[in-house]
């Protein structure tokens, strides 16, 4: 999956981490042949290591819109007591 065509939305509330990436649904199914919130998680840890973040994504839930085409991840991201992420290669 090209990552550079995925948008990228994070906030913070209430010190909570939370990101949201959203993917042509096109662009998912050429990777992946059903959504699922286990190939959310990977998409998850690969789009973070591929942005070099050692944050650890949580609780990831996938949904698709049929109106824009789109497939919506989301997920919480932890950074406390955080060892730093080890990526593997």
């Amino acid at each position: 999956m090209d990552f550079n065509n995925v948008i990228e939305r994070r906030f913070v509330d209430r010190g909570n981490h939370n990101l949201v990436l959203e993917i042509s649904a096109d662009e998912y199914k050429r990777d992946y042949d059903e959504l699922n919130d286990d190939y959310a998680m990977n998409l998850l840890e690969s789009y973070l290591q591929f942005r070099g973040d050692d944050g650890r994504p949580e609780d990831a839930k996938i949904d698709y819109d049929p109106r824009f085409n789109i497939v919506r991840i989301s997920a919480k991201v932890n950074y406390l007591d955080n060892d730093h992420t080890r990526f593997i290669f």
